[in-house]
Order: C-alpha cells, then sequence, then structure tokens
C-alpha cells in the first residue's frame, strides 16, 4: 500500500526533480548547481500554490481577527457543553467551521511532498557522491566542517536555518504569534530532520530557504511580478548567451534549448491570448460548473489509461516472453501496475489537487488545455505511432536514427493539432460542451477496451510460457554446474557469440598479452563473411549449414518459416546426440520464433539438455559486485515504460528529447544499458564455477552468449561493469562500446579456457567461436562500403575462431574463404564420418561455397516482420561474395 502511495503522490515529484537535475548538469556539469536549479524550479513550480496559499491564510487571518471578540465573550461567560454549543451557533451564523483553521496550515503541507521527494531522491543520489562546492568537500555526505570533541559541527544546516528564520521574520512582520510560532517551529523541525543528511539535500533546503527569503521581500515590493518578470528575464538572455557561445554541448540542442528559452520573453503576450481565447471561446464553459468538471476529470483519465495502461499493455502484448521472470517479478503485470499507479500521480491525483484550488475562471482555462492535451496526445499514440524497430525490455531502442522525423510528417501534425484547437475551442464557443464530454467518453472506453484485450494477450503469453519453462530456468541465487566436459572422451563446445566483430580479434590480443597464451592453438579466419545482418537469418546457416541461408530457405516456399528455423537448430545437437553425444544446448537463438527461446524443440530427442540462461544469474552477479539488491533490470523497466508512454503521447518531431539518447533523463549511474548486458556476461563470467569435468560420456556443448551484442562502456583494462567507469584506456578502439564488449568476452573466455587447461580437458576438446554477424564499425580500412549505400562490409564479417583437438601454438591466421554455414563441417570434421543432415540426409560440406556466397542486406530483424513461409526480401538485396572479402571486386549486386 506504501508503494502505491509513494507511486502515485511522490513520485511524479520525484520525476521533476531528476529531470530538472539533469537538465542543469548536461549544461553546467555540475552537481552543485544542478541542485540549486532543482530548488529553484520547485520554487517556480509551487509559486501558484504559494500564492493561493497565502490567501487562504490571509482569509483565515482575518476570520480569525473578526471573529475573536465574539470568541472571548463566549469563552468568558459559558463553560463545558453550553460553551461548545454557543460556539457553534455563533460559527454557523458566521459561515464558519473551525475546520477552516487547516488553511492557515496549507504553506506547510503542500511543502510536505516536495520534501519527501527531494529527500527521497538527494539522499542516495550517487552523483552527489565525491563532488565539492565552496566549502563542502563531498555533496554525499555531511559537509562537517569541524569538530567539537566528538560532536560534528555541520555549516549548512546552520546556515539554513538562519535564513529560514529570517525569511520567517519577514513573512511574519505584523502577524500573531501563532503564526510565528509555526513558521519558527517548521524551522527547528527541519534542522533535526537534515542536520545529519548529505550536504547536496541541505543544500537544496537551503536554496529553498533563499528563494523564499526573496519571494517574501517581493511580496512587500510594489508589482512583485513585473520586478520578477524583468529580473528572470535578464538572466534568460544571460544563460542563452553561455549556451550558444560558451557550452560545448550538441548544438543540436543547445539551438533548441535556446529557443525554448526565448519564449519566456513573450509571457505578457501568452496571458493576452489565454485571456483574448477565453472571452472568446471559453465563456461557455465558465459558465457550466458540471460539464467543465466533468471534461476535466475525463481528460484526465483518457492521459492516465493511455499512458499507464494502453502504451506500456501494447508494447508488452508484442512480446510478454521479454518482460517475464525479471529479477523478483515473475509476471509482466507488475510493470503494468507499476506504469499505471505513477500516472495516475501524474494525470489524475495533482492535476485534480491543483484544479480544485483554483477559482472557476483558472479551472476552465485548465479544463480546455488538458481536453486538448488528451485527444491530441491519444492522436500523437494511435495515428503517429512511428516505426521504432526492435525495442528492449527496457524501452531502449537499436538506433536513436529512429527518431528522426520526416518533415512531412512534421507539418501534418502541426496541422492535426491546428485543426483539432479549432474544432475543439469551436464547440466551447456554441455551448456544445456535451459534444467533447462524449468523444471523450468513447475514447476512455476504447482506451480501456484495447488495454484489456492487451492484458489478455499477455496473460496468455504468460501462461505459455509458463507452460514451457521448468525449475532449470527461473533465476537463480547460486551457482552451480550446469556444462558437464570429459576428461577422458572428446568434447566439442561451440561458442555462438552474438555480434562479435573479427576484425577486433587482433587489436585486442594486442592489447592484452595472456590472450595469445590463453587461446593457446586457435585459428583465426579473418576472411569470413556472414549470410545476414541480422541474428534471425544469420543464425540458422551456424547450426544447419548451407541448406539454412537465406537464399535456400526462401527456396524452400512451402514449408513454414517457423519450421524451417526449428530444423536448422537441430541439426548440430542431433549429430552429435546421435552420434553418442551428451549435448547441452543453451539459448537457441529464435527457437520456435519466440523472443525467448522455446527450448521444447529438443523435448523429444535423448541427450539433448536444453534450456535459457539469459538473465537467470543476474541477482547472483548483482550481490557479488555490490550493485543493490539485484533488483536493477526490473526497476529500470518500471522506470522507463513511464517515460516511453511520454515519449508516445508527444509530438513526433520532440520524441528525441524524452528519450534522450536512451537515459531518459535519468542519473542512474549504473548506465542505460547494463542490464541488458548483464543478462549475458554474468553467464559468461560465471563460465569457470557453471562448468563441471564430470560426464562419462563424450561432451557437446552449443551455447548462445550475446555480451558481444550490448554496447556498454567498461571500466578498463580489464573491461569489467562498473557502476561509474572512470578508465576507457587510450588505445585507438577506447571511446567505441563495440571494442569494450568484445574485450570483455574474450578476457572472460581466456579466464575459462585457463579452467579446462586446470582441469585437463583442454587437449580433448575442439572449440569454436562463431558469430551471426558483425556490427557497424569497421575495424578494417580496406573493407569499404558495398553497392548498397550505407552497407559497410564489416557488418557482414562475423568472427570465427576454432582450436581442434591437441592443437598448439600462437593464434595462426587462414585466409580461407569462409562462411558462418561452415561451421557443422568445422565442428563434426574426422568425429562424424561422412556427416549428413539428419532430415534431409543430405550431406554436410562446404562444397555449396565453390561459387561463392549469396548473402542479404536485408534489414528486417524480427520473425512476425517476415512472410510466412519465406524471408522478406527485396530484388536489390542479394550480393554475391566469393573468394576474399577484402577485394571490393569480390562483391557484386544480384537482382535475384
Amino acid at each position: 500500500m506504501l508503494n502505491v502511495i509513494y507511486a502515485i503522490i511522490i513520485f511524479p515529484i520525484v520525476q521533476i526533480i531528476e529531470t530538472v537535475y539533469v537538465l542543469v548538469y548536461k549544461v553546467f556539469d555540475s552537481a552543485a548547481f544542478s541542485v540549486i536549479g532543482v530548488s529553484f524550479a520547485v520554487t517556480i513550480l509551487c509559486l501558484p500554490l504559494y500564492v493561493i496559499a497565502e490567501k487562504w491564510q490571509k482569509t483565515e487571518r482575518d476570520i480569525t481577527k473578526k471573529l475573536k471578540p465574539g470568541i472571548d465573550k463566549i469563552k468568558a461567560v459559558f463553560k463545558g457543553d453550553e460553551q461548545y454549543m454557543i460556539l457553534s451557533t455563533y460559527y454557523r451564523q458566521n459561515h464558519y467551521h473551525p475546520i477552516y483553521a487547516m488553511r492557515s496550515s496549507f504553506g506547510i503541507l503542500i511543502q510536505i511532498p516536495f520534501f519527501l521527494a527531494a529527500y527521497t531522491y538527494l539522499s542516495t543520489l550517487e552523483s552527489l557522491r565525491g563532488e565539492s562546492f565552496f566549502f563542502i568537500r563531498d555533496l554525499g555526505v555531511p559537509d562537517s566542517i569541524f569538530n567539537i570533541g566528538n560532536f560534528r559541527v555541520n555549516i549548512l544546516p546552520i546556515a539554513m536555518t538562519f535564513i529560514n528564520c529570517i525569511a520567517g521574520a519577514i513573512y511574519t512582520r505584523g502577524l500573531p504569534a501563532r503564526d510565528k510560532i509555526q513558521v519558527y517551529g517548521m524551522a527547528a523541525v527541519f534542522v533535526v530532520l537534515l542536520y545529519n543528511s548529505p550536504s547536496g539535500l541541505v543544500l537544496y533546503w537551503t536554496m529553498n530557504n533563499v528563494f523564499s527569503l526573496i519571494k517574501n521581500i517581493f511580496y512587500r515590493l510594489k508589482n512583485p511580478l513585473r520586478v520578477l518578470y524583468v529580473i528572470i528575464s535578464l538572466g534568460v538572455i544571460a544563460f542563452i548567451a553561455y549556451l550558444l557561445f560558451i557550452n560545448n554541448g550538441t548544438l543540436r540542442k543547445r539551438l533548441i534549448l535556446s529557443g525554448a528559452l526565448t519564449l519566456f520573453f513573450f509571457i505578457p503576450l501568452y496571458i493576452r491570448a489565454i485571456t483574448y481565447i477565453y472571452r472568446k471561446f471559453l465563456l461557455p464553459l465558465f459558465a457550466n460548473t458540471s460539464q467543465r468538471n466533468i471534461l476535466f476529470l475525463l481528460s484526465c483519465l483518457i492521459l492516465t489509461i493511455l499512458t499507464g495502461l494502453f502504451i506500456p499493455s501494447t508494447v508488452i502484448s508484442s512480446s510478454p516472453e521479454e518482460f517475464s521472470f525479471i529479477d523478483q517479478y515473475k509476471s509482466p503485470f507488475p510493470f503494468i501496475f507499476s506504469s499505471f499507479s505513477q500516472t495516475i500521480g501524474f494525470f489524475t491525483f495533482w492535476p485534480l489537487c491543483i484544479y480544485f484550488l483554483f477559482n472557476a475562471q483558472i479551472k476552465t482555462i485548465l479544463t480546455a488545455l488538458f481536453s486538448v492535451t488528451a485527444i491530441f496526445s491519444l492522436v500523437n499514440t494511435v495515428i503517429f505511432q512511428g516505426d521504432y524497430g526492435v525495442i528492449t525490455n527496457t524501452f531502449l531502442f537499436n538506433t536513436t536514427g529512429v527518431l528522426d522525423v520526416p518533415v512531412l510528417s512534421v507539418f501534418l501534425n502541426i496541422f492535426c493539432f491546428l485543426v483539432l484547437i479549432c474544432f475543439i475551442f469551436l464547440i466551447f464557443r456554441v455551448n456544445k460542451i456535451k459534444i467533447i464530454s462524449s468523444i471523450e467518453v468513447i475514447l476512455l472506453l476504447s482506451s480501456l477496451f484495447f488495454s484489456g484485450y492487451n492484458m489478455l494477450r499477455i496473460n496468455k503469453g504468460y501462461k505459455e510460457l509458463l507452460s514451457r519453462r521448468d525449475d532449470t530456468q527461473g533465476a537463480v541465487h547460486s551457482v552451480s554446474p550446469i556444462f558437464h566436459l570429459s576428461e577422458d572422451e572428446p568434447n566439442i563446445i561451440i561458442f555462438f557469440a552474438d555480434a562479435a566483430i573479427n576484425g577486433y580479434v587482433k587489436p585486442i590480443f594486442e592489447e592484452h598479452p595472456q590472450l595469445k597464451e590463453q587461446f593457446d592453438g586457435f585459428t583465426l579466419y579473418p576472411n569470413t563473411v556472414s549470410f545476414a545482418l541480422h541474428t534471425l537469418m544469420g543464425v540458422p546457416p551456424i547450426w544447419g549449414g548451407y541448406e539454412y541461408t537465406p537464399s535456400e530457405m526462401n527456396r524452400h516456399d512451402t514449408v513454414p518459416m517457423v519450421e524451417k528455423h526449428n530444423e536448422a537448430l537441430l541439426v548440430l545437437p542431433r549429430l552429435f546426440a546421435d552420434e553418442g553425444y551428451e549435448v547441452t544446448v543453451t539459448d537457441p537463438s529464435w527457437a520456435n520464433y519466440a523472443w525467448v527461446p522455446d527450448t521444447r524443440i529438443y523435448d523429444k530427442y535423448d541427450h539433448i539438455t536444453a534450456f535459457n540462461t539469459k538473465g537467470r544469474y543476474n541477482s547472483v552477479w548483482y550481490l557479488r559486485n555490490n550493485y543493490g539488491n539485484g533488483d536493477i533490470t526490473g526497476n529500470h523497466i518500471k522506470r522507463n515504460v513511464l517515460w516511453f508512454s511520454f515519449l508516445k503521447i508527444v509530438p513526433p518531431m520532440i520524441r528525441f528529447l524524452i528519450y534522450d539518447d536512451g537515459w531518459y533523463w535519468s542519473t542512474d549511474d549504473i548506465g542505460y544499458s547494463i542490464t541488458d548486458f548483464i543478462n549475458s556476461y554474468a553467464v559468461l563470467d560465471f563460465l569457470p564455477e557453471l562448468t563441471s569435468y564430470d560426464a562419462e560420456k563424450p561432451s557437446a556443448l552449443f551455447i548462445s552468449n550475446e555480451v558481444t551484442h550490448e554496447l556498454l562502456y567498461l571500466q578498463y583494462p580489464d573491461y569489467i561493469p562498473q557502476q561509474i567507469v572512470t578508465d576507457r584506456g587510450g588505445g585507438v578502439f577506447s571511446n567505441n562500446e563495440y571494442y569494450h564488449i568484445n574485450n570483455a568476452f574474450y578476457l572472460r573466455f581466456g579466464e575459462w579456457l585457463d579452467e579446462l587447461k586446470k582441469n585437463g580437458v583442454y587437449d580433448n576438446t575442439r572449440i569454436i567461436i562463431v558469430s551471426d554477424h558483425g556490427a557497424g564499425v569497421n575495424p578494417y580500412p580496406e573493407l569499404k562500403e558495398i553497392p548498397i549505400p550505407g552497407e559497410g562490409r564489416g557488418k557482414y564479417n562475423p568472427v570465427l575462431l576454432m582450436k581442434d583437438f591437441n592443437e598448439h601454438g600462437e593464434l595462426e591466421i587462414n585466409m580461407d574463404f569462409m562462411t558462418q554455414a561452415d561451421v557443422p563441417t568445422l565442428a563434426s570434421a574426422g568425429i562424424i564420418k561422412d556427416p549428413a543432415n539428419p532430415f534431409t540426409a543430405k550431406p554436410i560440406n562446404t562444397n555449396p561455397k565453390k561459387e561463392g556466397a549469396l548473402i542479404t542486406t536485408n534489414h528486417i530483424s524480427m520473425a512476425y516482420q517476415h512472410n510466412k513461409t519465406t524471408y522478406k526480401i527485396r530484388k536489390n538485396q542479394w550480393i554475391h561474395v566469393q573468394d576474399n572479402i577484402f577485394n571490393e571486386e569480390n562483391w557484386r549486386l544480384v537482382e535475384k
């Protein structure tokens, strides 16, 4: 229950505080300035509430002063129940109730949620740690300027209280003693509460008191709002000058922020425009109190359902398994419930609180504003959806380029907005408010209906996932062996490293000389080409050979793609299982065309064990490496699902501002992609503990891992995940995330190889490392662009490394022309006589590549986006490659 109350009341304020903090930090690169900026922003946002509070307090003081003589006479003459009855009559005659006395405390009450939000956020903010500010050595701890004996003296809380008392003295001048006691009592309470708090938090509250002092001084001036406007305008001019001529941030964002700030200068014009619109269009809305209240409530509910239920459930229902079994959360529904609770606070609780504080004129303007916002948000969500490709379960895109908006879409969106405003305001003018209310009721019910439908789909997907899971697939809290190798019989290890880059092997091995010893006997095949850019089409040839290349899969166009894909994933495991090997398969990509691989495709085969390891060991890894309680991924999803909803409801041209390069205005020092990285890295890091050497039969391990796919900067020189990366290294590729994650892979894999040697299974083990494709970086300068614009050959150059039985020596370079489809032949050579596909009986060999390889540049990465029986590949998306891939003449565009 407390979590729900926090999500509704406190969380929205925390998000406002965090956004302002990040914004100021981006501009000034100073934690202290960010805290001051937060204080200023909160003061400005609360100013209307303080104005209302001041009016209520003044009203209460005037009434109390007026009634005091009569109350004193009654109390002097009557006692007990008689006094109570006569006082009640006296209050009623003067249209007053003692509960109204609470109005005098409103100014204090509105501070409580803001204090709790600031305390929640700033008291645990990692980015404050180690940051200094004048005499404050560390904003993350109490300032502790000096000690008196064993007593630690913190100057900042004392200064805060002193300023608070000055502000209170100005504010309460001429007021009764009761008001003065209340103000000074609160000052005493805050100094006790905050005395031993981090100085960043105390700085925030100190600046609040400074701004409160300034506010109280302004109350004593003539035309305080005009003076405030002039002062802030001068500040905005100075700020814009800083952004344009001093700040080194991205020019595009500096120009946008500067442009946004210039809008402040036109506030007088906005007030005139709002006044004109109010008088011209909104007077009927003003006159109809009940319809106005209903319309405002409907608008709030639409925004709440849209952002809290409809958008999150739409995304999650597309792949429920991605949001299942995350940290402590089994089903995806806690994430939807969390987003719904948060949006109740954002779009219902706080708007209603503010709405009922103001007079009828402000209520009318707020109703018109919320009506337009609610309907336009739904238009942006449904009509201007945007095609964002693959979205991770933490609501990140594969590339921020998907947020670029065509000019035509921008104009269409603006046109729709203008038409919508004109329509709504004309309806208001002719006093047909019920038309807008009826439209909003329909929109609300539609949003609820589709949200309910999405949640039924989520429940169905979750139950299907449950039906194919067993106890070996859930998250664990300890590490025990799952891979079993034999000390006496031959072992086969094929390690599929998603998106590992061939061209980084040499520089990584040069940077870490120990790798040359660890990878004893390995051969690197730099002249290797992949058949596709994405896992969906790149994986089948690795498991099944040349019968499962994209062109061959499309040739057999009477068989469903999912069946052909599953068949490919079974070829290698079947080959070795039929040969007497105990086979273990982990995380087979797109098994049964499920995002979380459906390992049931292996159930009916003896001697094949299959399960998923991705994300299984996260909690253990987090706890061992001091990353909190291990609920990082779940907490990340809870926060980002709300921000993704914000992104969807705003106009497409400003969505990149909400996305903030994937950070969604977060100050999470762990980094926005570490959760996806740790899903696979934890498995790689624990490989020595996950391996035992007790197999009695030959063993074949087919391990898939995505650590080389999830971009992240890591701590040099060991390339390990760290909450704050302080050293990226100084090499040519030090600022390239692909290089960092590839380093992590080889360093951790090398440690596993040491364990294999230590336990005497290295020589009797054949090891192949292969990837499905390369990536959008090109370590080879000789690999130039290919005939398709924007296509780099580096994307089609996957890693291929192999160590054979009893092989030793430094890393050997073999320039033979290779493809991923060679893996079944390399794996079975010398072990399986005349290997053949167990499903088609066709021989498995490398003969099909004698005439070269036909690859595709198709960019469709999701299974559901292709046809039922073929890949959706256009004629101009085929390229023939042969011999030396570094020779540009060997790449030829084919019209197939």
